[in-house]
């Protein structure tokens, strides 16, 4: 989030005497892992609660859905690394840890146990700070006469479905308690080693660019380019270059070509999952910048898969060449 205009578009809000419901912040977003800065968005809000002397406080809510488990990190200690993480993985943990060390200092928080939970796909939990905010959408008895009068089990309360399975809440309290902190930090490590190692590989080849190199979560986006291309020279120019328009979108198709031959390698049993994002972000004239996405989740992944897909990389230049 552009904090600069997060302010600005308050202050025009508040002026025209417009309320702001809620505000949103992300915690790891799902294409290239970037994390707003929640502790500045909490004190913009404060001041300017006080400023327009509101009679109410804008609600900040956490969308943490991917970026959630990487606070096991919170309280990790990083001088002695007990888990002995490599000093790239242990630099990528500090990072992102530290960016999501204010995350109780929002007024809501959403996690997805499905995505770095390592759970079934129903799997996913609403917090709320305060009570008295998740109380306003629940509904009063008189709404629902025949459900649940007695006893302490109430679920028509706060949801219409009273026959969904609770098998994925308790799927989520069974990994919790099995790994614990250390078995997901564990977990998240190992994959945070693996993407480095991808990421140095990339940066070793001519044919290949990052494009999102300043972060440190699970994903890889990367671009490929054909023989004869400095990708990082090219990448750099036709992203900020608006006569270069048409030279980007010749790239972001060969990029969609190399992708459709890696989905057949996959097919067929002999490459690696990866996917595509057909807008990473734009060019600073408008237009947008496709990549190839590497979002490694499975603990099983080692350097053996890593050397395999740029192995597959180089199989399909030559088919799309």
């Amino acid at each position: 989030m552009n904090l600069e205009e997060l302010k600005n578009i308050m202050h025009t809000l508040l002026q025209k005497g417009e309320k702001i419901a809620c505000i949103i912040a992300t915690m790891g977003t799902t294409d290239s892992f970037g994390i707003d800065n929640l502790e500045y968005i909490v004190k913009l809000r404060d001041e300017l609660v006080k400023q327009y002397n509101l009679p109410y406080k804008p609600h900040i809510h956490a969308d943490a859905v991917i970026g959630w488990a990487f606070a096991f990190f919170n309280n990790y200690d990083f001088e002695n690394n007990p888990m002995d993480f490599t000093a790239r993985t242990l630099d990528s943990l500090w990072d992102t840890q530290d960016k999501l060390m204010q995350i109780g200092l929002s007024d809501s928080i959403g996690l997805d146990f499905h995505k770095t939970g390592y759970c079934p796909y129903i799997s996913s939990l609403f917090l709320c700070r305060d009570s008295a905010d998740f109380n306003l959408i629940i509904r009063e008895g008189e709404s629902m006469p025949y459900l649940f009068r007695y006893g302490h089990y109430h679920p028509g309360i706060f949801t219409m479905e009273t026959s969904r399975s609770g098998g994925a809440v308790l799927a989520a309290l069974a990994n919790l308690k099995l790994l614990g902190k250390d078995g997901y930090r564990s977990i998240l490590g190992h994959i945070v080693t693996m993407v480095g190692i991808l990421r140095s590989r990339i940066e070793r080849v001519p044919y290949a660019c990052m494009v999102n190199d300043y972060n440190h979560g699970p994903v890889t986006l990367f671009r490929i380019y054909p023989d004869g291309v400095d990708a990082k020279t090219a990448y750099l120019e036709e992203s900020t270059t608006p006569e270069l328009a048409g030279q980007l979108t010749a790239h972001n198709e060969y990029n969609r070509k190399l992708h459709a031959v890696l989905l057949r390698q996959m097919e067929r049993g002999f490459g690696v999952a990866l996917s595509l994002t057909e807008r990473y972000r734009m060019t600073s004239y408008g237009k947008p910048i496709l990549a190839i996405k590497s979002y490694i989740m499975s603990p099983f992944v080692d350097v053996a898969v890593m050397e395999k897909l740029l192995n597959c990389i180089e199989e399909a230049r030559k088919e799309v060449e």
